[in-house]
């Protein structure tokens, strides 16, 4: 039997931290009006407008960023591991999936409360 708290399996934290930034890089065409609204740099009017802009004109830009930055993210990470191989990939699978969960969860959470607190200004 092993000690208490040693048999569970780390958390990578490398994956949550990039999955997280590539999340609100995917979303910030909706977050940056938000938050030059909260800061007053930005009447609410505009904040709408800019964001709809950047949503429905550019906002596959956004995602396809925010894909390419978890990629790079995640051959970084496996480069510094020594595990840039199919096999490698295959042992570091949660890394995979810890970056790609958060940032769903990210931009889901995060498209949702400017949704909704544009639904409010409106």
């Amino acid at each position: 039997m092993g000690q208490p708290g040693r048999d569970r399996v780390p958390k990578d934290r490398s994956g949550l931290t990039l999955g997280v930034l590539a999340g609100l890089v995917g979303i910030a065409c909706c977050v940056s009006p938000v938050v030059l609204v909260l800061l007053g740099l930005s009447s609410v009017s505009f904040a709408l407008s800019l964001g709809n802009t950047l949503y429905y004109e550019y906002g596959w830009y956004f995602r396809g960023a925010a894909l390419l930055l978890a990629a790079a993210g995640v051959v970084g990470i496996l480069r510094r591991r020594k595990s840039c191989s199919v096999r490698g990939l295959r042992e570091q699978w949660r890394l995979l999936v810890s970056v790609a969960l958060a940032m769903v969860i990210v931009y889901a959470v995060l498209y949702w409360l400017t949704s909704y607190l544009a639904r409010i200004a409106a």
